[in-house]
């Protein structure tokens, strides 16, 4: 009995040396890992350095570590505690006891009785202290103080850090979706296609592989933007392809059932991700641009045209589809932002009416036309039947002059113009920044 209680009184003192050791140890690495954050925290205000949050927090775990190997490799055993022991005034007495606890006899009993007696008659002799000195824990405190504050201060270096980080993280989730879709197309080229269908699939890899390398050169967020609408344009483009070429195979082409399936879930994935509705300019769609009264559905014409004979001589019927709704001649203006009337002539599709001045309205009828000749002679980019290109006579119409040839309406054109534009920001073709400029331009044509 009074063996083991020997026994335990070295095993409390040891446990207690140990500790101390651990938290001396830790202090130090702290320090020590502090300062290296403090360092992570300062380079982080002169160029940006997004990951300096993080190596910081590495750096105090490394010392938390550090510590905890160093103490374990260095712990006190059980005859170290006993000297520790002997150390506060014992004169060796624990120490001795210790090495004979295995030894029988008289003498060595006597002496293992007299360092109980001692140790039971002196409890408050032996004192260790766990914590660190003050002065390296008043260091660790300070070290930890300037820390907290330079983590927590805010920078533009740091905004510009978190900004660059932003971006790579959009710009990489796009490069893995983009290799998703690459994969995929190069799966159905490996179909039994026609060469031409191959053909298309290939060159719709190559146009998001473009895409993917505009993601990888991204430095902005505006350079993301701008990929990105590009991108989706893509894939609304490639989608309306891939579908067609579905139906063309759904048709009887020679080609399993599965491909075409494929080739359908692919571009329905694609019509889906593409989540920019671009603007395609054509004629009486959805009532597109029917608010100014240019080619959309329900073209009020010429209303409140006061003339004689006319009352409301321009109004007519709603203009279906830019239709019917011709504004009247008359003392008045007709409503809204749309074409000019007719010359103040007669009122046409409502009650006639003489009067003067012209009747503006919001009319949808596309009477402005764009003149295109019978013959265009070849030059440069221009093709076309070069016969008898003097012999083009224009002649006077009920509008005024006009030309022999096919007659476009203007919104029609500018409708070509805007999807040739869009083609081409598809495809690349225009310096970086210059999409929205073109995108601009157009819609103020709506």
């Amino acid at each position: 009995m009074e063996r083991k209680e020997f026994v335990r009184a070295i095993e409390a003192c040891r446990f207690r040396v140990n500790l101390a050791g651990f938290l001396g140890k830790l202090a130090a690495a702290l320090c020590v890992g502090a300062a290296a954050g403090i360092f992570f925290q300062t380079v982080s205000f002169v160029v940006p350095f997004y990951y300096a949050g993080l190596y910081t927090i590495l750096a105090l775990v490394l010392a938390v570590l550090t510590a905890s190997v160093a103490a374990y490799a260095g712990r006190t055993g059980m005859e170290q505690a006993a000297l520790v022991m002997d150390s506060f005034g014992f004169d060796e007495r624990i120490v001795t006891a210790y090495g004979n606890l295995e030894k029988e006899g008289a003498m060595v009993e006597l002496q293992r009785a007299d360092a109980m007696r001692q140790l039971q008659a002196h409890p408050d002799k032996i004192r260790i202290t766990l914590l660190p000195p003050w002065k390296r824990i008043g260091s660790l405190a300070a070290l930890f103080a300037a820390l907290l504050v330079l983590s927590l201060l805010p920078s533009e270096t740091k905004e510009r850090a978190e900004e660059a980080h932003s971006v790579r993280e959009e710009a990489k989730e796009k490069e893995e979706e983009i290799e998703e879709l690459v994969e995929a197309l190069e799966q159905l080229e490996q179909e039994e296609l026609a060469p031409e269908q191959q053909a298309l699939l290939q060159e719709m890899i190559e146009s998001l592989q473009a895409s993917q390398a505009e993601y990888q050169q991204a430095a902005s967020s505006d350079m993301v933007r701008a990929a990105t609408e590009k991108l989706n344009y893509r894939y609304e483009d490639m989608g309306s392809q891939l579908a067609g070429l579905a139906q063309s195979l759904q048709n009887g082409a020679a080609v399993s059932s599965v491909t075409a399936e494929s080739l359908q879930a692919l571009a329905e994935k694609m019509q889906g991700m593409g989540g920019t509705q671009l603007a395609q300019g054509t004629a009486g769609q959805s009532g597109d641009k029917g608010s100014n009264g240019k080619n959309g559905q329900n073209g009020n014409g010429g209303q409140n045209g006061q003339g004689a004979n006319g009352q409301n001589g321009g109004s007519g019927q709603n203009g279906q589809n830019g239709q019917s709704g011709n504004s009247g001649g008359g003392d008045g203006d007709g409503g809204g932002d749309g074409d000019s009337g007719s010359n103040g002539g007669s009122g046409q599709s409502g009650d006639s009416g003489s009067g003067r001045g012209t009747g503006t309205g919001t009319s949808s009828t596309p009477h402005d036309y764009v003149s295109i000749p019978n013959d265009i002679a070849d030059s440069g980019n221009l093709t076309g039947n070069a016969v008898d290109h003097d012999a083009s006579e224009y002649f006077r119409g009920q509008n005024g002059l006009s030309w022999e040839g096919t007659h476009m309406s203007h919104e029609a054109v500018i409708g070509s113009y805007e999807q040739n534009a869009y083609e081409g920001i598809a495809a690349g073709k225009y310096p970086s920044g210059m999409e929205e400029i073109i995108k601009a331009y157009f819609s103020n044509f709506d």
